[in-house]
């Protein structure tokens, strides 16, 4: 091919060149051309087969590079798939710790919220005020709590436990009712009571505060009780404190307003003036029958014994005269009373003693049923404020529904004030209507009683037979 391509170049040449060279010239130009071009074929093939040879050589050595290459290739992609393996082990258990921390985390950061909102309305706060650094240490967002976090955390929980069970009396600040810092002797009561007593004798109780660390005054005066115990304990001569074991529950019911009797009887409605009408009707009649009643004397063996000696004895004068000294007693009324008809019949005695007991009774028992009458009508009453009460309720609910309970209130209060003071009257008025009707009961059974032994000894002095006789003979 190379040989064709240089004749052929040589005849385009010599046919160029053919005006201007001779025949011979191209000719040794072209054997010229074509012994270069063998010399060149040969060093070319030369060339050629050396590269050839080179290329073989290396050609062998790559291909025992590739095989060990390959070996090591299978061995580190093997390597590589354990790895791969590993990792994703390895990225399990990092996953599953991470959850196990997170939860960890959030058990810390949870309890420590807790433990902020318990302390910040703990009492014995103010007496430790690093507390507040050490929870906001614990629930730093930015920071693991770790171990560390979890021992503060328990340190503060064992020191709340340990300062819960001990009283401790120091002098410290608080704040008034009136906003000012105050300096006064506090004294704390584990977790549950915490007081003050002021340098000019100034008597309180404190809670925590809403809005930051520290105590304030509770509104309200604790009362003379409470305020000589209070005293008592701040000056060491007794160990007895008035404790709040509901939290501050009852200590709030000191800063409401008490409420004095007649805004308790305003809030009962109308009805509560009939009532207490009721109740002093039956106070003025319950008096006045203790005191009539206790000026009778209903226990008159004595004075029954030494008249019917003067019975027997017939000193009729004598027994009469008696009578009428011992005329607070309704016995001896009743039988100086019958002594007058001593010399008639049987049925004239007993029917001048039936007299004489009847005249008796309305005097013992009188106003006893009006004060029964009254002990029923105070309840019924205060059952009819509670149907007032409770029919104004619905009427404010009809208009306005149950969205606030403080209008409600006035017809609850209304329907449960009157209720009660309607059974405060009349639960008294019971008790002492039957108190005054036993009394009655008493009186009225010594009066039968004492008839009845005067009948006797009439008997068995003969007056009575011997005129029912006498008076038999003459029918």
């Amino acid at each position: 091919m190379n040989r064709f391509a240089i004749a052929l170049v040589a005849i385009i040449l010599i046919a160029s060149s053919a005006a201007a060279e001779s025949w011979s010239q191209v000719a040794h130009s072209v054997m010229a051309g074509t012994a270069e071009s063998q010399t060149n074929s040969a060093e070319t093939r030369r060339i050629i087969k050396e590269q050839k040879a080179t290329l073989t050589h290396e050609a062998v050595v790559l291909k025992k590079s590739i095989a060990k290459k390959q070996i090591t290739f299978d061995a580190l992609k093997k390597q590589y798939k354990t790895l791969l393996d590993r990792e994703k082990q390895l990225e399990e258990e990092l996953e599953a710790q991470a959850h196990e921390l997170k939860t960890i985390d959030g058990t810390i950061r949870t309890s420590a919220k807790q433990a902020r909102d318990y302390f910040h309305d703990s009492l014995t706060t103010p007496e430790y005020p690093q507390r507040t650094e050490v929870l906001e240490g614990i629930l730093n967002p930015k920071k693991f709590p770790g171990l560390s976090g979890i021992q503060n955390l328990l340190s503060l929980y064992l020191e709340e436990m340990e300062a819960s069970g001990k009283i401790t009396h120091r002098d410290g600040q608080f704040t008034a009712v009136d906003g000012s810092n105050t300096n006064a002797e506090i004294v704390r009561i584990g977790s549950f009571t915490a007081a003050f007593r002021t340098q000019e004798g100034e008597l309180g109780f404190l809670r925590p505060k809403t809005d930051s660390a520290g105590l304030i005054a509770v509104q309200g005066n604790p009362g003379w009780s409470l305020s000589g115990n209070m005293n008592d304990f701040f000056d060491g001569k007794t160990n007895k404190f008035p404790v709040d074991i509901s939290n501050g529950a009852a200590l709030q019911r000191l800063a409401q307003k008490q409420k004095n009797i007649m805004d308790w009887l305003s809030a009962g409605g109308l009805l509560v003036w009939p009532i207490i009408l009721v109740g002093l009707i039956a106070m003025i009649l319950i008096v006045e029958r203790f005191y009539s009643l206790s000026r009778i004397r209903s226990n008159s063996d004595r004075n029954m014994k030494r008249i019917l000696e003067m019975i027997l004895k017939g000193d009729w004068k004598e027994c009469r005269q008696f009578c009428n000294d011992q005329s607070n007693y309704p016995t001896c009324r009743i039988i100086n009373h019958t002594l007058k008809y001593v010399s008639n019949t049987r049925e004239i005695i007993e029917n001048a003693f039936q007299e004489a007991f009847l005249k008796e009774l309305p005097m013992l028992e009188r106003f006893l049923p009006t004060l029964g009458v009254l002990a029923a009508i105070a309840p019924l009453l205060g059952l009819l404020g509670t149907v007032t009460g409770m029919i104004n309720t619905f009427q404010i609910i009809t208009l306005y529904g149950t969205g606030n309970p403080r209008m409600m209130s006035g017809g609850i209060s209304e329907a449960l004030i009157t209720t009660q003071l309607g059974l405060a009257v009349a639960v008294p008025i019971i008790l002492l209507h039957h108190i005054l009707d036993r009394r009655v009961d008493k009186i009225v059974g010594d009066m039968e009683e004492k008839g009845t032994s005067f009948a006797l000894a009439l008997m068995k002095k003969g007056l009575i037979t011997q005129k029912t006789e006498r008076d038999s003979d003459a029918a």
